[in-house]
């Protein structure tokens, strides 16, 4: 019986322990975490429009700067703008990779602007950016699909 007690103890604690922290000292989260779908509009440039849900729900629209294609890869600049459900504008940029044989893409980047005082606190946090596509086709149908994640830095 004690022995039973210790384990679901033990059990309690490592779970407790092993979950993520979601919330910092001032109420603030440590990270959010987003899904997406995006379509790519060859017009006027090349970009991407995007649904995201998750702990922040709205659109993005994902401007890509010229890449460069050395090899079977796309090294690519990218500047983003989040428009939350309720209005709030969250701007940043990311670099990436994108694998033309898998296409896979990864991005790291940062937020840089953000409309509201209450969300004032993501200036500065970190993006993560990673997902895949249907095979590129240029000035044809392609969708992504993928994980942002923003976190404290």
């Amino acid at each position: 019986m004690i022995a039973a007690t210790l384990v679901t103890c033990m059990f309690a604690l490592v779970g407790a322990l092993s979950t993520p922290a979601v919330v910092a000292q001032d109420d603030e989260p440590e990270r959010l975490v987003c899904t997406f779908e995006a379509d790519v509009a060859w017009e006027p440039t090349p970009h991407w429009v995007a649904t995201i849900g998750g702990d922040i729900s709205g659109s993005m629209i994902i401007m890509e700067n010229p890449a460069t294609l050395p090899g079977k890869t796309e090294h690519f600049d990218e500047s983003w703008t989040i428009t939350t459900t309720d209005g709030v504008v969250i701007k940043g940029w990311d670099l990436g990779v994108y694998g033309l044989l898998k296409f896979r893409f990864v991005a790291n980047g940062e937020v840089t602007e953000v409309s509201s005082p209450a969300w004032e606190f993501l200036v500065g946090y970190q993006m993560h950016f990673q997902g895949t596509t249907t095979p590129l086709v240029i000035g044809g149908e392609v969708h992504a699909t993928g994980m942002i994640t923003l976190m404290a830095p």
